[in-house]
């Protein structure tokens, strides 16, 4: 992990939440008969996604959008 002066820290724990990587989501639902040509319609973000090892806890952050200011 990068600087220990920039970990996520788990409110409840109090511990270095673990960064498990860039995820994808998007909202609403498949098309039916579409099916991955509706996915063209449908708007999708990207997150950076820290979990606490202990709790579980989850934290999003918006890929790209200060990224300075988390561990690298």
């Amino acid at each position: 992990m990068g600087d220990p002066s920039k970990a996520i820290l788990c409110p409840r724990c109090n511990i270095p939440k673990r960064y498990l990587g860039t995820k994808q989501f998007h909202e609403g639902h498949r098309w039916g008969i579409l099916g991955d040509l509706g996915e063209l319609f449908v708007n999708k973000e990207a997150f950076d996604v820290y979990a606490c090892p202990r709790c579980g806890g989850v934290e999003f952050f918006v890929d790209g959008i200060g990224d300075e200011m988390r561990p690298s």
